[in-house]
């Protein structure tokens, strides 16, 4: 009895360790995360720089990809000014245990700046206390005057570029019946999007990144009822226009995102005006598969987008066959403030273009 007592108790703290679950209690305090604060590393930053992207990578937590992604992007030559998160670090924010456990994971690359696009499984359907704990988590790094658990959207910029990062729970999860028509925002999502519009009217020369959990637009079939609440909403308050119209007409380059466990790149156009969607995001949670579109314009309407206003839906890069692959994005800022986007599969050291 002893020695299996013994060896009960090694197993579980060897499990522990190596990061093969998610704990589901509250027994220690939700650390401080001590990554470089972001604001203090870009304050002096010029371009040319790029920086790594990613997302849904808790489920990976328990196989050790999302270790062997972190380790591959921390060996980048030149390496990345800082890491973007598109949301889901842990399984459910309410505890706070499992904040321990991230803490383990990220210090593979502990000397670079963390920022998170909030996803639902940290906030646990708008939970408080949840959203407590991720602000006391990253609130150093992302910086407590900006990240507060009553607003967790905010804006950055480095060197030409500006970074706005959304939260785009308040725009999918509030009841607005089946989603497939325009409707109405509820009051946060409204308070966020006339921020959005405010910080896009600002006058900037550079480039745009815009960064949130739910995609607007995918080809598999996964949460694409979200897809369709994002592309799909529109907004009276700031002239009947949806998100992606809103993001297009301020001049945003490229939209980054997650939460479908696939990743996808499509070109939206819009007049004069193109920008891409992205979506990398950790592909545990079962078969999630983006496939080829051989007619996007066609098919993404016939599903439910409304693409009245828009002039052409062009498909870049997408997954292989094989579902299994776990990838990340690296946008690259050029000292004329060109965009440059590139995905990597983890463990294969040539990256693919986002879009031909």
């Amino acid at each position: 009895m002893w020695a299996w007592g013994h060896w009960a108790v090694l197993l579980a703290a060897a499990v522990l360790s190596t990061g093969c679950y998610w704990a589901r209690s509250s027994g220690q305090p939700v650390p401080r995360l001590a990554h470089p604060p972001f604001d203090g590393v870009a304050a002096t930053v010029q371009a040319p720089f790029r920086f790594a992207v990613f997302g849904d990578q808790k489920g990976l937590a328990k196989t050790g990809e999302w270790d062997a992604l972190l380790r591959q992007v921390r060996a980048l030559e030149p390496p990345p000014l800082f890491l973007l998160d598109t949301g889901d670090i842990v399984e459910n924010g309410v505890y706070r245990d499992q904040f321990g456990q991230l803490e383990q994971i990220l210090s593979v690359v502990d000397g670079l700046p963390y920022l998170l696009a909030v996803g639902n499984h940290e906030i646990d359907d708008d939970d408080p206390t949840a959203k407590a704990h991720v602000v006391e988590f990253l609130g150093d790094v992302i910086g407590r005057d900006q990240f507060r658990a009553e607003r967790l959207y905010y804006a950055k910029t480095v060197g030409p570029l500006r970074l706005l990062v959304l939260d785009s729970n308040d725009l999918v999860y509030p009841a607005r019946g089946d989603c497939k028509e325009r409707y109405s925002a509820g009051e946060r999502g409204a308070e966020q999007l006339a921020w959005l519009v405010a910080e896009l009217a600002r006058s900037w020369d550079g480039p745009t990144v815009v960064a949130f959990h739910h995609t607007m637009m995918l080809s598999a079939t996964k949460h694409e009822d979200h897809a369709r609440c994002v592309w799909n909403g529109a907004y009276g308050a700031h002239g009947d226009r949806t998100l992606p119209e809103i993001l297009i007409d301020g001049g945003v380059d490229v939209v980054l995102s997650g939460h479908t466990h696939t990743y996808e790149v499509l070109r939206l156009t819009r007049g004069e005006r193109a920008m891409l969607s992205v979506n990398v995001s950790g592909t545990s949670g079962g078969s999630r598969l983006a496939r080829s579109v051989p007619n996007p314009n066609t098919a993404f309407a016939e599903r439910g987008w409304d693409l009245s206003g828009w002039t052409d839906v062009s498909q870049g890069a997408f997954m292989p066959s094989d579902n299994i692959v776990n990838q990340f994005g690296v946008i690259s800022v050029t000292p004329s403030g060109d965009l440059g986007c590139a995905i990597y599969h983890v463990g294969d050291a040539v990256p693919r273009p986002c879009h031909p």
